[in-house]
């Protein structure tokens, strides 16, 4: 199965709209990264893998390959972590992939599975906006920094979980057992 989104990366004071692609497929499970820099891929999978357990979800038993595109354009940094994760639980029919493709997804992961602020998010609020998304989600201590451009909607939320919530739109889906709340 192949999931799409959209994060962003931010380099020298500009923010670029980057392309995730997740594929999972069956074989040796594993989660490579590619696209961004050796430690920092390390990093992301390590706590990614931590944040979407933590959550009360299950890590697909799948070789899971993830691409941040363009390949030329430097990523570096946790900024990607949510929408790794948001991928993994597309696989994984947690979240409603044609949802992915609209919106933009922007926080560092806590290994628990709560989402942390990053810098410059005005500029990727600019750019979410310039790249025709329909909405961005951040951590909701970044809420009021992404909403100052005021270009598009702006969801700040807490939790893994919760953007899990927001991007569930099937009845029925098993939500995590945490019973963290969603605040915008």
């Amino acid at each position: 199965m192949l999931v799409q989104a959209h994060g962003f990366a931010v380099n020298r004071g500009i923010a670029g709209h980057v392309r995730v692609e997740l594929d999972a497929r069956g074989g040796l499970p594993g989660f490579s990264v590619i696209g961004l820099a050796g430690g920092a891929a390390r990093d992301a999978r390590e706590r990614v893998q931590a944040a979407v357990l933590n959550s009360g979800y299950g890590f697909p038993r799948k070789r899971l390959t993830a691409n941040l595109a363009p390949a030329a354009a430097p990523k570096s940094g946790p900024a990607f972590d949510l929408v790794l994760a948001c991928c993994l639980l597309a696989v994984q029919e947690q979240i409603d992939p044609a949802r992915l493709v609209r919106i933009g997804l922007f926080a560092e992961l806590g290994l628990g599975g709560d989402l942390r602020p990053c810098p410059s998010v005005a500029l990727v609020a600019e750019a979410a906006g310039a790249a025709g998304l329909a909405g961005l989600v951040v951590a909701h201590a970044d809420l009021r920094e992404a909403r100052a451009p005021g270009a598009l909607p702006v969801v700040g939320l807490r939790s893994l979980a919760d953007a899990a919530a927001l991007l569930s739109a099937r009845a029925g889906v098993r939500q995590p057992r945490s019973g963290r709340s969603a605040a915008s």
